[in-house]
């Protein structure tokens, strides 16, 4: 193939949809960034996923962060930004009790997500070393490639 046959080729988008997991943390505003940024160059759909983790007690399911709802609030303005910076983007939510992973995983593949960008979160080192980081449990149930990002400390 000579130098003009190159020029000639068209270039098709790396990604249409990219997933985004959000925790509604300051971390998932740098995940965000991140998805933003591959997310411009393609022109790709953003879905800003957040799982709204539960556990069970006597009463019944309660989440298990007691500020769900400003989490779930930050999260909006996440997705409210994309759409600011001129992205196709949307939220999407799914409550769960213990699988997290499990759930984005799922999110990903219902919105036929060419790409998943999430945190390395780290639950301390007992903890990564028996159960494994989120990253490294999302890598394995991922529909699509994962990049992993690290917290930026």
């Amino acid at each position: 193939m000579g130098s003009g046959s190159l020029a000639r080729l068209s270039v098709e988008a790396m990604f249409t949809t990219i997933l985004v997991a959000s925790d509604g943390s300051d971390t998932a505003d740098h995940l965000v960034a991140v998805a933003q940024s591959l997310a411009m160059r393609d022109r790709s759909k953003v879905v800003v996923a957040h799982v709204n983790e539960l556990m069970v007690m006597r009463g019944g399911a309660q989440p298990v962060h007691i500020d769900e709802d400003v989490l779930q609030r930050k999260v909006r303005l996440q997705v409210a930004d994309l759409t600011a910076a001129g992205l196709d983007a949307e939220m999407h939510m799914q409550s769960t009790v213990g699988k997290a992973a499990k759930a984005i995983a799922e999110m990903a593949r219902e919105c036929h997500a060419d790409l998943i960008v999430a945190g390395a979160g780290n639950h301390g080192p007992l903890a990564d070393f028996v159960f494994g980081t989120a990253g490294q449990r999302m890598i394995r149930l991922a529909p699509c490639p994962v990049l992993v990002v690290p917290s930026h400390n």
